[in-house]
C-alpha cells in the first residue's frame, strides 16, 4: 500500500514538474518576438539638429542590435534601452527615441 502511494505521488510530482517547465519555457502569455517593441520613427538630420542637438562629442550614439536577429529590432542606447522596430529605416538613418526624447543612429 505504501509503495503504491509513493509511486502515484512520484508520478504526479514528475508530471507537474514537466508541465510546469514546459509552460515556463514558453514565457508569459502573449509574449512574442514583437513584445515591447515600438515602431521606430525616422527623423531628418536637420530636424534632429534643431530639436535634439547632438552631444558635445559632435554626433549621435549608435543603437545596438542583436546580430542574430535579422528583423531590424534595435535597442536604444539611452536608458531604459527601449527596443524599436527599425526595419523601414535605412542603415545610418536617425531614429527618435520618444521615451528618452533623444536621437540615435540605426546601425
Amino acid at each position: 500500500m505504501k509503495t503504491n502511494s509513493l509511486k502515484i505521488i512520484a508520478a504526479v510530482v514528475a508530471g507537474l514538474f514537466v508541465l510546469g517547465t514546459t509552460v515556463h519555457a514558453q514565457g508569459p502569455l502573449g509574449a512574442g518576438a514583437a513584445h515591447n517593441v515600438i515602431v521606430g520613427k525616422s527623423i531628418t538630420k536637420v530636424e534632429a539638429e534643431k530639436k535634439y542637438p547632438p552631444s558635445k562629442g559632435g554626433g549621435y550614439p549608435t543603437g545596438e542590435r542583436d546580430p542574430h536577429d535579422p528583423s531590424g529590432v534595435v535597442a536604444s542606447p539611452y536608458p531604459p534601452h527601449q527596443k524599436f522596430d527599425c526595419s523601414k529605416i535605412s542603415h545610418g538613418g536617425l531614429v527618435l527615441d520618444a521615451t528618452a526624447n533623444k536621437v540615435f543612429v540605426r546601425p
